[in-house]
């Protein structure tokens, strides 16, 4: 995807269809997040500037689910003049809502900035644990450099269980898309301008009998269905190049039919509808088996997953 494309993306896609699936509707003075999942965008088409709703503090919830036990809970942040908020001090105030007439404060913590490496795409995130089901809220408190404040309260729901394959569970053993399943045609295993063929070498059945950990990118560079898309191939690569020879590395796209989806319906590939996504990107982490030791929604920096690879692997 290239630069023009997310920052489309995340500066001009904050439509007013505001309610993702995680935003209940709660009493008490929390609003619906803005929704991340969009429809499918067309890299070079044209697109109308469409207003930010007018608000103090626009939030944008980054996961398209939010289950009990461990997540990355991460949010996009626009200012009341439709600016993406870059440089700031951000902190999390959690609220139980089971009682929609009372907001029971729960716990807080500062969230950390991850940011694209060319600074263009900014989100801020937290490793959290939700240890129940239900409605839930945040009140986000964003410190600006010139000594202001914005704040603003969203609620969201926290489900019993996820659609997609999470910690824990087995990844399926498909034959993802390989170069040599493809008599080596780069433009049906990949959207990206610039393909890594490294990426394509193994399908995930053979990757996951290699004796090898496995890093999996579920991403489509030209096609992209959510707000906070962000350089994710590139990120990828940059992981790819760094740790190529000690783990596995496959890219899969979301949609069949490459390298004309839209052909085909932007039908879902068969490896993204049996790990349960309807998102993109999702980055897993697999053990040498195929267990899932850790996955991650939306934009993601490499620092944030080389940390995972030294907690997991001990790299």
């Amino acid at each position: 995807m290239t630069k023009a494309n997310y920052v489309w993306l995340t500066l001009i896609a904050v439509v007013l269809a505001a309610c993702s699936a995680n935003a209940s509707a709660v009493d008490s003075g929390f609003n619906p997040a803005l929704a991340n999942k969009t429809d499918v965008h067309l890299a070079d088409a044209e697109h109308d500037h469409l207003d930010l709703p007018a608000a103090n503090l626009t939030v944008v919830l980054v996961p398209t689910e939010l289950v009990a036990g461990p997540n990355r809970f991460a949010v996009g942040l626009f200012d009341a003049k439709q600016a993406m908020l870059h440089d700031a001090a951000v902190h999390f105030r959690y609220f139980d809502l089971s009682d929609p007439g009372q907001a029971r404060p729960e716990t807080e913590a500062d969230a950390r900035r991850l940011q694209s490496p060319d600074g263009l795409v900014t989100i801020f995130a937290q490793e959290r644990n939700f240890d129940r089901v239900g409605d839930w809220g945040v009140e986000i408190e964003a410190q600006l450099p010139d000594g202001s404040t914005l704040r603003n309260r969203v609620g969201f729901r926290v489900a019993a269980e996820s659609a997609s394959l999470t910690p824990g569970e087995k990844a399926p053993a498909i034959d993802t898309p390989t170069l040599a399943a493809v008599n080596r045609d780069l433009s049906r295993l990949t959207s990206a301008r610039q393909p890594n063929p490294a990426l394509y070498q193994l399908s995930l059945a053979e990757a996951v009998t290699n004796g090898k950990p496995t890093l999996l990118l579920f991403a489509t560079p030209e096609f992209c269905q959510t707000r906070f898309c962000g350089p994710a191939y590139e990120t990828f690569n940059e992981l790819q190049n760094r740790y190529g020879d000690q783990l596995n590395f496959i890219h899969v796209e979301v949609f069949a039919g490459l390298p004309n989806p839209a052909n085909y319906g932007f039908k879902l590939a068969p490896a993204v509808e049996a790990f349960g996504l309807s998102s993109d990107p999702w980055l897993y982490l697999l053990a040498k088996n195929g267990n899932v030791l850790y996955r991650v929604e939306g934009l993601f920096t490499a620092a944030e997953i080389e940390q995972q690879l030294q907690l997991q692997l001990g790299l």
